[in-house]
């Protein structure tokens, strides 16, 4: 049973970790905190699991334990391992695909403006955006991984991209 465990649970480092690093990194800016958030989260998970405690989803179990550990780490406010900003992933390199209708909205940014602009939200709605666009999780899954409802959280994804618009449409006013 035991090796069972252990096996689904390598499977799942192999299939998430990559993952689980990225939605780190978007929250806290910083590739060494993400890197200790995301290994946090697997020993976190292990411990979990090693205790004898079933997971049901273990996709959302692992986005939900990094998230509340971002949490604790934003309520501790110890000191911050914030690089430089400029050193953010390059445009190429993040993954703001599956956005449909609103492709056009962010059709003039380059992908490092967008994620400044994430930053100007509040942050229950950057959480939700980049669960959603940067994580490409379907709002079921988010709502899964925060515990709220779905409903909840297409609102919530809704209202930040309102707000994203109203952004970029002062910034454009501004460039004009």
């Amino acid at each position: 049973m035991a090796d069972k465990r252990e096996k689904e649970f390598l499977q799942a480092y192999e299939k998430y970790a990559d993952d689980i690093y990225r939605h780190c990194y978007f929250r806290v800016y910083s590739k060494q905190l993400a890197e200790d958030i995301t290994q946090e989260t697997f020993i976190k998970t292990w411990k979990y699991i090693s205790d004898g405690k079933e997971v049901k989803n273990i996709k959302s179990f692992l986005y939900r334990v990094a998230v509340n550990l971002i949490i604790d780490y934003s309520r501790k406010k110890k000191e911050m391992y914030l690089e430089d900003v400029a050193k953010k992933e390059s445009a190429d390199s993040i993954r703001l695909t599956n956005m449909g209708h609103q492709e056009a909205i962010f059709a003039h940014f380059e992908a490092q403006e967008i994620v400044k602009l994430l930053d100007e939200l509040p942050d229950s709605q950057k959480q939700v955006m980049v669960l959603r666009y940067v994580d490409e999780i379907m709002p079921a899954e988010i709502a899964d991984i925060l515990g709220e409802t779905a409903n909840a959280i297409s609102v919530r994804i809704n209202q930040a991209t309102a707000k994203l618009r109203e952004i970029i449409k002062e910034k454009h006013e501004r460039r004009n």
